[in-house]
């Protein structure tokens, strides 16, 4: 302006009649760089239709505006509301982590609003007591209607109040994934036995439920306390369940006769692909049964009943069955009590199955030392070894010493003295060329067979997915030495603690031999004055 301008002449001619130099002013750069602006009317505007949004019926602002105002949105706002008029996943992603923080978009469809919906539902029903009211009924009952379009799974890990829950199977229509277990979680000291478990109204309910949803494809009811009865409650509803397609009944009290009535699951008519009755009070009867379903079904692909007590009876009439399945992947038979007696029909399955992919055996008591000295006069693999082998392509053979021609399995068994079953075992299983993962822990067979048929099926399945075998044996070496090396240092360390605390102990052994001594030979010297 004018007057400034007039105001530095003015000084400028006063310093130069006076002669003085006058001193500019110091700046302060980072203060003016930290300089407080006031909020701009656009932003004030903003935060206030962020502070009255449940007032407004519609914004019609631009996306970046509609960001800043989500971006300072409350995140205490009611869920009926926010469900239905918030959508912007940033929000939905601050209030997710706020309020859950170990929360995994990937297992609810990568979107925060239907994790944090879903999330939100489950905890509802896992805190509503047994003696719950008509508010949190009616409470409960919006949440559901707000979250309607927008709950595709539920995992209930507890569900004391035993409510009928037809109105969230009504309200919810792409409810596709169902899991809930009945009762308390954990009691402590106030333990009651009516606190646990499915009775038999919540069969009733559930058997409704499952025949009138239209899209359940799973469904999981694992520690129930599931009998035979409540196993004929529910089938009023799940002979309905064309659409399902996963069934968990795991860690039940399911016998044979509801494994009979399960095993109409296995029909035609029907599209199970996993089935997991595993931890439950199967017997031969229940396995013969499934078996007999599972030779003609074609859907079926997992199969789980580690855990119960199938035995040689059961598992072998389910090993025949197998043989003309060809659509089974996994099957689960740990901890079955399977001796010995079951190998002949395993090997007749292994040679003609050529679907499964998966075979779970562990915990089986598969070979025990008196069969192994009750068979000393049988053939062994090594004999075994200049028989003719089976067929089995792409194998380069080697000349034995008679002349024939042995693959490399027979080369690499040649050496393990195992006889009977388990040789022929051992053979069936490194010939499957399905056969990508076998578990074999735990069932008393000898280390070196154990380890042959572990290494052979890796290599298999490293071939399959493109690895190189070489690499994987490199790496497997290199972590063998690694671990012997570490196992040297500390036996090294051991042993030289050891003999410091030897030393140590030695040392006042001969300090109290020292101090033995000292007196007698003060002894000694007073006793010449004497003489």
């Amino acid at each position: 302006s004018r007057a400034s301008l007039d105001g530095r002449v003015w000084s400028q001619s006063v310093a130069a009649m006076t002669g003085t130099r006058q001193k500019p002013p110091i700046r302060f750069r980072a203060l003016e760089k930290v300089r407080i602006r006031p909020p701009s009317l656009v932003q004030i505007c903003l935060r206030r239709v962020a502070q009255q949004f449940l007032s407004y019926d519609k914004l019609e602002l631009g996306a970046k505006q509609l960001e800043d105002v989500y971006s300072m949105l409350d995140l205490d706002i009611a869920l009926p509301e926010a469900a239905a008029r918030i959508g912007d996943e940033n929000y939905w992603k601050r209030r997710t982590q706020a309020r859950h923080r170990n929360a995994q978009v990937e297992k609810h469809g990568m979107s925060w609003k239907q994790t944090f919906l879903e999330l939100e539902l489950q905890e509802t029903l896992e805190k509503l007591t047994i003696d719950y009211g008509a508010p949190e009924l009616d409470a409960l009952k919006q949440q559901v209607l707000a979250s309607r379009l927008h709950v595709f799974q539920l995992e209930i890990g507890q569900f004391p109040s035993h409510l009928d829950l037809s109105f969230l199977f009504d309200a919810l229509p792409a409810l596709c994934t169902f899991s809930i277990t009945y009762g308390n979680r954990r009691l402590g000291m106030d333990y009651e036995r009516a606190m646990f478990g499915m009775k038999i109204s919540d069969a009733q309910y559930l058997a409704r439920n499952v025949r009138v949803s239209q899209c359940l494809v799973s469904l999981s009811l694992p520690c129930n306390m599931i009998d035979d009865e409540l196993v004929k409650v529910l089938m009023g509803g799940l002979s309905y369940g064309h659409m399902l397609t996963h069934l968990d009944l795991s860690h039940n009290k399911i016998g044979d006769r509801g494994a009979r009535r399960l095993a109409s699951l296995l029909d035609p008519d029907y599209c199970i692909q996993a089935l997991d009755l595993s931890d439950n009070q199967i017997h031969a009867n229940g396995c013969m049964h499934l078996g007999a379903h599972l030779a003609e079904n074609s859907t079926c692909q997992i199969l789980s009943l580690r855990l119960n007590r199938c035995e040689d009876n059961g598992v072998s009439h389910l090993f025949q069955d197998l043989c003309v399945n060809k659509y089974l992947q996994t099957l689960n038979i740990s901890c079955n009590d399977l001796t010995v007696r079951c190998l002949p029909y395993m090997n007749s399955m292994l040679s003609e199955n050529s679907a499964l992919a998966e075979l779970d055996l562990s915990a089986n008591p598969l070979h025990t030392e008196q069969e192994g000295h009750a068979e000393v006069g049988g053939p062994t693999l090594e004999a075994n070894a200049t028989m003719r082998p089976l067929e089995h392509s792409g194998d380069t053979g080697v000349t034995s010493l008679d002349g024939t021609m042995l693959d490399p399995i027979e080369e690499s068994l040649a050496g393990i003295s195992v006889t009977g079953p388990l040789a022929v075992f051992a053979r069936c299983v490194m010939r499957n060329p399905s056969l990508v993962r076998v578990d074999i822990r735990q069932c008393g067979l000898p280390a070196n067979l154990a380890e042959k048929i572990s290494t052979t099926v890796k290599h298999r399945e490293l071939q399959k997915k493109g690895i190189p075998v070489e690499a994987y044996e490199r790496s497997k070496r290199a972590q063998a030495e690694a671990s012997l090396e570490t196992q040297l240092v500390e036996a090294t360390e051991e042993v030289g603690d050891g003999q410091v605390e030897a030393e140590g102990e030695a040392v006042p052994a001969e300090e109290t031999s020292r101090t033995e001594k000292e007196p007698e030979e003060a002894a000694v010297v007073v006793e010449e004055p004497a003489a």
